[in-house]
This record gives structure tokens, C-alpha cells and sequence, in this order.
């Protein structure tokens, strides 16, 4: 049995989208070798990219006040994966800190993921022993590293022990999923009780996210979340969720999966995505809503929406400028980044008296179909570009 499979097998306890976010890291290809986050994720680093001269603006002021030279200064990320997606970010910050505060000031980052995640990976790359992209422990000394499998609806480090908080591409992941049976992502819904319960449910969960981190943060420090949202519609132009076409095309297949008899009408409504991408009016009303964030001092600075351009797609394009019309390559890297976040709902959503077997085939047949769409379209014929929100927070 592979690696993949046997971790398949495991009776894993906890809410769905939790084992999900910790599946989607860990999981490449089920049922054959597993290849890291890392190795398939990288390029979305772009996300952690497009606000790197905020964040680096950010610590900028942080060290230009007075710090004191017993205390480090700490950056705490939640949903850090294998660290890979940040890596860079990371050096660019501790080199900001050294050149202003010099090489014998103490750096502390800490990681947190799913006490499932692959923590094995995160310290092989911190270490240099997975070389790309390259540590910023080859380069700079007094910085300490620690990591906690504590997932980030929960307190995951010491109050008042954090200067800056980051999380990429993982704040969409709810505590529970709202379970639909009109598409796999529930925002799609015709049922307003159900988008009522998506909503009311993402809306506490991101009171309970932003609370632990005010709680975390130190009196003037910040965080900046930045993951994929949703564009609420305005005159002219209609509401917008990142990867739309990707969802809707999945929720199609899916369907013709139970139309054809393979999945049950209870396995096609557990097939629902358990995240919930917002729009800015999503995440900046829970936030002026909650006495208790109030209470806390957390200070909503501003919201970011953006779009920004999909790695895969930008990538296709170019090589149909150069007269490359093959797509079989861009058809099995898109498949190969799709499992990532994806493949685990599907799985789990199966019913329990199957075997194993049965269930890698389904999901095998659901990908491959997915990516028999992607073979027979052009880039121009669907839009997969990310619409990305990014908030940043202080505490007083």
C-alpha cells in the first residue's frame, strides 16, 4: 500500500473541511505517490506577493518605534502548509529587520497548521534539506523557528506574543461545512435558507478567527489575511467568485455522476466544498458587528480586493503566443492543482460502506472528466483568474 493510500484509510476524527485543509496539504495524487504542497502550490505564492510592500510597509513602522531589545520581534503564520508559499516573504522580512535593527536581534516565526499537516515538510524546507525555495536559516543567525498543530479557531499562541500575523489562501476553510444539495460550493445555491447558513456560519467563524488573533497580537501589532473572495456585484458588473468556472464546472460533473447512478443523492449533497469565499462587505461587517473584537482593540485598517492573473492560465496563454497549441501539459498541471484543495471533499463525502478501491475510482472519474473540459477549451473561453481580498488589522 502507498504512502497516500494508507493515510486514505485512516479513520480521521473532526469537522470535514478541518481534515480537508489538512488532506489538501499532505495529498497530491491519492492512491499513487504523494508529492508536497510545495512542489505543486508554489506559484500561488503570487497571492502572498501581491501584498509583500504592504506587509513589508508594515514592519517598516513596527521597527521604526522603539522594540525592545529582550523581546523578538515574532511573525505567526496560520495555515502556513510546508512554508513554501512564504518562504521568500519571510527573508525579505527578517533582512528589513536586520538592516535596521542589526544581526543580533532575535527573529521568531512560528507556523501553525492542522495537527495533521505536514510538519515534516515545513522543517525539511526551514532546514534547507528540500533546497527550493531557499531558507532564510542558510543566511541568517538568531532567528528561531517553532511550529504548533493547533488549528487557528483556537488560541494557537501566547497573548500578547505576536507582531505581525499573516495567513495566505487558507481563511476561507470554515469550522463546519453547510452541506447543499444544488452545488458543491454553497454560494451557488437557490436556497436562501442554506446561503442564510453559509453565511451566518462564515461570519462567526471569522469573529472566532479574528478574536484568537487579537488575542495573540501584542498592543500595536498587525495582520494581514489575504485569501480568495468574491466580488459582490455592482452596476455594470455581476457578483464574481475566485475560480468560478473551475466550481461550476466541478458541480456539473459531480451531478452527472449521480444522473448516471455512480454516487448516492446522500453522497452528492456531502460533496459540498466546506469554505466560503467573501466579499469585502462579508468580512468588514462581522468585524465592526463584534463587541468582542471591539473590546479587544483589533482596528479594521482596510480591505484589498484585486484580481490576479491564474499562473496556469497566464502560462497556457504564452505558449499559444509562441505557436505551442498542445495542451496536454496544461491539462494535467491544471488536474494536479486542482486535487490539491478539492480532492479530499469528494473522497470523504463517499459513502463509508464502500472500499477504498471504489472510491479512488470516483474520484479519479470525476477529475478526469474535469480534465477532459480543460482539454477541449481555449484560455479565452472560461475565466479562472483569483479575485483576492486582503485585510489588514491592528490591535491599539
Amino acid at each position: 500500500m502507498s504512502i497516500c493510500r494508507g493515510i486514505l484509510s485512516l479513520r480521521l476524527k473532526g469537522p470535514i473541511n478541518l481534515i480537508s485543509r489538512w488532506m489538501s496539504y499532505n495529498v497530491m495524487h491519492p492512491g499513487r505517490h504523494g508529492e508536497s504542497y510545495g512542489d505543486v502550490q508554489i506559484k500561488n505564492k503570487n497571492i502572498c506577493d501581491h501584498s509583500k510592500e504592504g506587509i513589508l510597509k508594515i514592519v517598516g513602522n513596527l521597527i521604526s518605534k522603539p522594540h525592545p531589545e529582550n523581546e523578538p520581534f515574532t511573525v505567526a503564520e496560520y495555515g502556513a502548509a510546508d512554508g513554501s508559499i512564504s518562504m521568500e516573504l519571510m527573508t525579505d522580512i527578517i533582512c528589513l529587520i536586520r538592516s535596521k535593527c542589526g544581526k543580533n536581534k532575535e527573529i521568531n516565526i512560528m507556523y501553525e497548521d492542522l495537527p495533521m499537516s505536514d510538519f515534516n515538510s515545513l522543517h525539511k524546507r526551514i532546514h534547507g534539506i528540500i533546497p527550493n525555495p531557499r531558507s532564510y536559516l542558510l543566511d541568517h543567525e538568531n532567528v528561531y523557528v517553532t511550529s504548533t498543530g493547533t488549528n487557528f479557531y483556537k488560541q494557537c499562541f501566547p497573548s500578547n506574543s505576536v507582531d505581525l500575523a499573516l495567513s495566505f489562501t487558507a481563511t476561507h476553510w470554515l469550522s463546519n461545512k453547510v452541506d447543499i444539495f444544488d452545488h458543491v460550493y454553497p454560494y451557488f445555491t437557490q436556497n436562501k435558507d442554506e446561503i442564510d447558513a453559509l453565511e451566518k456560519q462564515a461570519a462567526d467563524d471569522w469573529v472566532l478567527f479574528l478574536t484568537k488573533r487579537t488575542k495573540e497580537l501584542k498592543p500595536g501589532g498587525w495582520g494581514v489575511f489575504s485569501t480568495l473572495g468574491t466580488r459582490d456585484a455592482t452596476e455594470g458588473k455581476p457578483a464574481f467568485v475566485a475560480g468560478q468556472d473551475i466550481l461550476n464546472k466541478l458541480n456539473e460533473v459531480w451531478n452527472r455522476l449521480f444522473s448516471r447512478g455512480i454516487i448516492t443523492k446522500a453522497e452528492l449533497k456531502r460533496g459540498t466544498l466546506g469554505f466560503c469565499l467573501r466579499s469585502p462587505r462579508q468580512i468588514e461587517e462581522p468585524i465592526l458587528d463584534s463587541i468582542e473584537i471591539q473590546n479587544g482593540g483589533l482596528k479594521l485598517h482596510e480591505i484589498r480586493l484585486d484580481t490576479i492573473p491564474y499562473f496556469l492560465e497566464a502560462e497556457w496563454n504564452e505558449m499559444f503566443r509562441q505557436g505551442n497549441k498542445e495542451r496536454e501539459a496544461f491539462a494535467r498541471d491544471f488536474l494536479k492543482y486542482l486535487k490539491t484543495p478539492f480532492y479530499s471533499t469528494f473522497y470523504e463525502a463517499l459513502e463509508g460502506q464502500r472500499n477504498e478501491e471504489q472510491k479512488l475510482q470516483i474520484c479519479e472519474l470525476l477529475f478526469k472528466e474535469a480534465r477532459d473540459f480543460f482539454l477541449s477549451k481555449y484560455p479565452s473561453e472560461f475565466d479562472i483568474d483569483y479575485i483576492v481580498t486582503t485585510t489588514y488589522v491592528f490591535k491599539e
